[in-house]
């Protein structure tokens, strides 16, 4: 026996009872039941469709919204552009100061570039400052360290946006 008419069977068999209680009404009693079904279903779709359509018009709204959140940002680009997005002696001071590490000497050197010295400073806290810094959109173009005898580092680091 296939799927389908398994299905069928099964099918026959589950609204057997309906379909003899149906037969047991008058003509009367099954076409108002026919059309309070039909009123029903057109209901329930009804519904169904009022509710797809609200779904709808939310989400135009929110892509209209997202649209014109992305024009002012692609408006916007080139000026922070332009400024470097801040200070990178400012950047690193901050993080430094955060991160509880002493910048020795910092230096600008133009062009959202800065050098920056450490001495005795700890590894970790060093690493820590880098991946703030890292980040907040600073890379780092050149490090020369040197490991001290008590763990520390010694660092001389140039950092650009």
């Amino acid at each position: 026996m296939s799927a389908l008419a398994s299905l069928r069977q099964s099918w026959q068999e589950a609204t057997a009872p309906l379909v003899q209680r149906w037969a047991l009404l008058q003509e009367r009693e099954q076409r108002a039941l026919a059309v309070l079904g039909a009123f029903a279903l057109a209901f329930m779709l009804w519904g169904l469709w009022l509710g797809s359509h609200r779904a709808a018009q939310k989400a135009e709204m929110q892509l209209a919204s997202s649209r014109a959140l992305l024009r002012e940002l692609q408006q916007s680009a080139p000026a922070a552009a332009a400024s470097g997005g801040g200070s990178v002696l400012r950047a690193a001071s901050d993080a430094a100061a955060a991160g509880n590490l002493a910048l020795n000497r910092i230096e600008p050197e133009g062009d959202g570039r800065a050098r920056v010295w450490l001495e005795k400073a700890d590894f970790n806290a060093v690493a820590a400052w880098l991946a703030t810094l890292s980040a907040q959109g600073i890379r780092l173009e050149e490090a020369q360290v040197e490991k001290l005898a008590d763990g520390g580092v010694s660092a001389r680091l140039a950092l650009a946006r």
